[in-house]
């Protein structure tokens, strides 16, 4: 399984499609971190590490000291999201992942609330530590209130050194679907989220990312053994919930596990 790890809640940007930077924010300590880090090595349950679960890593007081330790412990494959307006140090790891959404620089501002030009130059000044990474990839959210600017990605992004990448699918868990029409589908399926651990900075397991407030509870990664993480009972009964397709809770308005008609396009 994958470990989705929320090293800070807070976030920089005020995006339409995600509340979680009208929550006070919570940071998780250096020396937690490492206690958290050493038992995802460990496990034989994690396959990988995602630094993507909520909130934005560069906003963490010490991201550049979290991130150093993270390169020269690198047992399993990381990979790490950001909006990229407050990156000031490209780490080695195995795959940075851009999130980047809109097509110009008014769909971007709307849907972002972040400052389009500021954020376009700092990616581009760090082009050449990019070209040293494995695998770079720019996210892009297309929606019903940015939408029909796929040629401006490619216009603005001629020379970015990475793959760029479009999803048509609006997630949330707010009980709104801004899903472009034509993408649509109404039926809900297991969602895969209940196989990933999802840890909250203070170490609370989570049920996803979509729990913005940290309600649900299923263990701690400070002071539990990864194994009882997994066999959690409210994992447990949450999963018998989806096969058997009930939808309660955090889940009864989220729209994550509904698929789409194409979920996403590769531009290049």
């Amino acid at each position: 399984m994958d470990a989705k790890i929320s090293v800070t809640t807070k976030c920089n940007a005020h995006c339409r499609t995600c509340p979680v930077w009208k929550y006070p924010g919570e940071d998780m300590s250096v020396d937690n971190f490492v206690l958290m880090w050493g038992k995802l090595m460990d496990s034989p349950h994690v396959h990988r590490v995602l630094l993507n679960n909520t909130g934005d890593l560069y906003n963490h007081p010490d991201h550049a000291g979290i991130l150093k330790y993270v390169e020269s412990h690198l047992q399993k494959p990381v990979i790490m999201t950001t909006n990229a307006e407050l990156m000031d140090y490209v780490p080695g790891i195995h795959e940075l992942i851009i999130s980047f959404n809109g097509g110009n620089k008014e769909g971007y501002e709307h849907t972002t609330g972040l400052p389009f030009e500021r954020v376009f130059v700092n990616i581009r000044q760090h082009y050449e530590e990019f070209k040293k990474l494995g695998n770079l990839e720019m996210h892009i959210l297309i929606w019903d209130e940015n939408a029909a600017s796929e040629a401006d990605i490619l216009k603005t992004w001629a020379d970015f050194p990475g793959r760029i990448r479009i999803s048509y699918k609006y997630d949330n868990q707010m009980a709104e679907d801004h899903t472009l029409d034509p993408f649509k589908r109404r039926e809900r399926i297991y969602c895969d989220y209940l196989d990933v651990l999802s840890v909250w900075p203070n170490g609370q397991i989570i049920s996803c990312a979509h729990d913005f407030k940290g309600e649900t509870n299923w263990g701690n990664i400070f002071t539990d053994s990864v194994e009882s993480l997994v066999q959690h009972p409210e994992r447990r009964k949450k999963q018998t919930e989806h096969i058997l397709e009930q939808w309660t809770g955090l889940c009864e308005k989220c729209n994550y596990n509904t698929p789409i008609w194409g979920k996403f396009n590769y531009l290049r």
